[in-house]
């Protein structure tokens, strides 16, 4: 079986260190994975769209997620793309709010520069139904 190339690795490990953070745990993997000047892009009107930019800002976003979430907020990756560049994660958030779990699909296209993720641009299969689960 062909291994992944290493930048679905990094973006696949990424994730794993975000829910871990999701669900209580250290900020400090996930950062580790992001350069310095890393801008994370989030469409629509909701409370966590815009252009976070810079490692601190997006930490703030990823906190801002959580708190939103009261720590219910998992992501599962369904799939990566990868080239030397850049990758592509598609996959599926769920959040667990007053009894009620809410779902919904992505696709997120990364840059990576050195090995680390410099930007990322999510981009929600529902923007409506996004934009509603973030309010």
């Amino acid at each position: 079986m062909p291994r992944e190339h290493p930048n679905a690795d990094l973006i696949r490990d990424f994730h794993e260190h975000q829910n871990r953070f999701y669900a209580g745990g250290e900020q400090e993997p996930a950062r580790a994975l992001l350069a310095e000047d890393v801008v994370w892009h989030v469409p629509g009107r909701s409370a966590i769209a815009g252009d976070h930019r810079g490692r601190d800002e997006v930490l703030r976003y990823f906190a801002a997620r959580r708190d939103l979430a009261h720590g219910t907020f998992r992501i599962a990756v369904r799939g990566v793309l990868a080239d030397n560049e850049r990758a592509v994660i598609f996959a599926g958030g769920q959040v667990q709010r007053d009894g009620n779990s809410f779902d919904w699909e992505t696709a997120s296209v990364f840059r990576i520069v050195d090995g680390k993720i410099a930007e990322c641009w999510v981009l929600p299969y529902d923007q409506y139904r996004f934009d509603e689960i973030w309010a």
